[in-house]
């Protein structure tokens, strides 16, 4: 149908103002209803373009710190370093030195083997008459050994300590004894192992010497220690001494030196001659 007519004139501004009237009727429905904009639940406008990020930087992480190393400690709380350890022939044999600036009169120790996680595969200390695990006359920087006996190997030992137990003794006194070792020999022998050897001793004695055979493997690591008391020393006087392990070692073993000391006065020495 036209919007003119010839007799009433034209009709268009009756429709044009209809068509207002109903898009204003809707577009206010919509408004009431929220449906026109989506977005106003959103805090955030919609992403643009893909940026790329800068690089995040991140705060430095701390340094980590070495475990702190205690300094020797004092005969009194050890002062001594294990030096050596290993084993071979039913034996867990250790080289200790001293540390400090004093003279070990006598020490009885705990040895403890631990393997990596620190779990004690093995702790002995022997007993009162032991000279297993006691240390006596030992001067300041000296070494002296040790030495545990064993059913079977030990396996997967990583370390080895030596802490004392009640009894220890030490003296300021610097001024010891001094033991000389000559011609030092290793005998392997059926059932036994001995070393023999020559002590002099010079200074103020007791009468006593303590003495212990290093015997090392391929490698140069001590394995076992084979160890006496002997008496009936006298200050520049010469005397023969034979220490005796009592069961064969491998014959691939060595004698790598002999320690001797001089077992201070009043210290029991452990053996039971009498001069």
């Amino acid at each position: 149908m036209s919007p003119w007519n010839e007799k009433r004139g034209p009709r268009w501004p009756l429709f044009v103002g209809i068509g207002c009237v109903v898009v204003g009727l809707v577009g206010g429905f919509l408004l009431m209803t929220g449906i026109t904009d989506r977005r106003g639940d959103d805090p955030d406008p919609a992403p643009g373009p893909e940026r790329s990020a800068a690089p995040t930087t991140s705060a430095p992480a701390p340094t980590p710190t070495s475990p702190t190393t205690a300094p020797p400690s004092t005969p009194g709380g050890s002062g001594l370093t294990v030096v050596s350890w290993g084993q071979a022939a039913g034996q867990l044999a250790v080289v200790v030195r001293n540390d400090t600036d004093e003279v070990v009169e006598r020490a009885r120790v705990l040895l403890t083997a631990r393997d990596s996680s620190g779990a004690a595969l093995l702790s002995t200390s022997g007993t009162e008459d032991d000279v297993c695990c006691t240390v006596v006359g030992l001067a300041p920087g000296a070494e002296f050994g040790l030495f545990a006996e064993l059913r079977s190997p030990l396996r997967g030992v990583t370390e080895v300590e030596v802490r004392p137990v009640a009894g220890g003794s030490s003296t300021a006194d610097g001024d010891v004894p001094r033991v000389e070792v000559r011609e030092p020999r290793l005998r392997h022998l059926s059932g036994d192992t001995v070393v023999t050897a020559r002590l002099t001793a010079r200074g103020d004695l007791s009468g006593y010497l303590a003495a212990q055979a290093l015997l090392v493997d391929a490698e140069g690591r001590v394995v076992q220690v084979v160890s006496g008391r002997f008496y009936c020393f006298a200050s520049g006087r010469q005397g023969a001494v034979r220490l005796r392990l009592f069961h064969e070692v491998p014959r691939g073993l060595r004698l790598g030196r002999v320690l001797a000391q001089a077992v201070p006065r009043g210290v029991a020495p452990g053996v039971p001659g009498r001069c």
